[in-house]
């Protein structure tokens, strides 16, 4: 099966979403978690907000499909829809041991100099 496509117009407008911006900050990362943005969206969302058309709906509702996803349900708060995103769980296993915040020992003093 050939993988179906977006339309140049319908990537453009899913990467300058206000959910693509809770998703990533730069060009880059958005389109590379364009599947996870579009699956923010509800249908109701696309049409009216987005503004397309039926037709580019169902297109964006197929391509969803191939990647075995679904746009987001009417009753689903946006953040039940984020829990689950692959960008997530890719910047949870990508976080380095070293960038993690240091817990200070209360017990230990620094010294003071002189």
């Amino acid at each position: 099966m050939v993988e179906p496509d977006l339309p140049d117009k319908v990537v453009a407008l899913l990467v300058s979403s206000d959910y693509a911006r809770l998703v990533g900050r730069t060009m880059s990362e958005r389109l590379d978690y364009l599947v996870d943005i579009a699956s923010l969206h509800t249908r109701e969302e696309l049409l009216r907000r987005l503004d397309l058309g039926a037709v580019l709906v169902r297109r964006v509702e197929r391509w969803l499909g191939f990647h075995g996803r679904r746009l987001r349900r009417p009753n689903e708060t946006i953040d039940m829809a984020m829990c689950g995103l692959e960008f997530r769980k890719r910047r949870i296993r990508r976080s380095r041991p070293g960038a993690r915040r240091r817990r200070l020992n209360p017990k230990v003093v620094p010294k003071e100099p002189g």
